[in-house]
C-alpha cells in the first residue's frame, strides 16, 4: 500500500553527481549535475530575482507560465486524490463496506406488486380528478376519483 504526504512536490529535473561535474543525461534518462549545481538550486527559495530583471523575465516567462499551469494541475491532483482516497491506501475514503459473503437467497419480486395491475393514473388539474385504468384479465377498467376539499 502508498501513503500518499502533505508535501506536494515535483518530480526532480536533475540529481545531484560528483563535484565539478559536467551535467548529462545517463541511461536511466535523468540529468546528473555537479554537486555544485545540485546544492545552489536545492537552496533556492526566492524567484523575485527573475521577475525583477526584465531580460531574465522576458527570457523565460513562457517557461515560468507553462511551471505555474504544472503546479497548479499538479496542486488540484493532489487534493482531489487526497479527498477521494484519503492519505493512506489502505484505508482509502472511498473504499465502500465489505460485502457479505455466500448465497443471498431468492431474488423476489420486483418492484410493488400491488400496483402491477395498474396501467395508468392521471390527475386531471381542471376538474381535479384521478383517473386510474386497470387491467383486469384481458380487459381494462377505468376508475375516476373526483377529489373534494377534506372538511376541517
Amino acid at each position: 500500500m502508498a501513503n500518499l504526504n502533505d508535501n506536494i512536490r515535483g518530480k526532480k529535473l536533475f540529481k545531484a553527481g560528483s563535484s565539478k561535474q559536467r551535467a548529462a543525461k545517463g541511461s536511466d534518462g535523468e540529468i546528473t549535475v555537479s554537486s555544485e549545481v545540485a546544492s545552489d538550486l536545492a537552496n533556492l527559495t526566492d524567484m523575485s530575482d527573475l521577475f525583477n530583471d526584465d531580460g531574465l523575465y522576458q527570457y523565460n516567462r513562457f517557461l515560468i507560465k507553462q511551471i505555474e499551469d504544472l503546479r497548479e494541475d499538479v496542486e488540484e491532483l493532489h487534493a482531489f486524490i487526497k479527498d477521494a482516497f484519503g492519505k493512506d491506501s489502505s484505508s482509502a475514503a472511498s473504499q465502500g463496506a465489505k460485502g457479505d459473503k455466500g448465497d443471498k437467497g431468492d431474488t423476489g419480486a420486483k418492484g410493488n406488486s400491488h400496483l402491477s395491475n395498474v396501467q395508468s393514473i392521471v390527475f386531471d388539474t381542471k376538474s381535479k380528478t384521478i383517473n386510474i385504468v386497470l387491467l383486469e384479465g384481458k380487459e381494462e377498467e377505468e376508475v375516476t376519483y373526483k377529489l373534494q376539499k377534506a372538511k376541517e
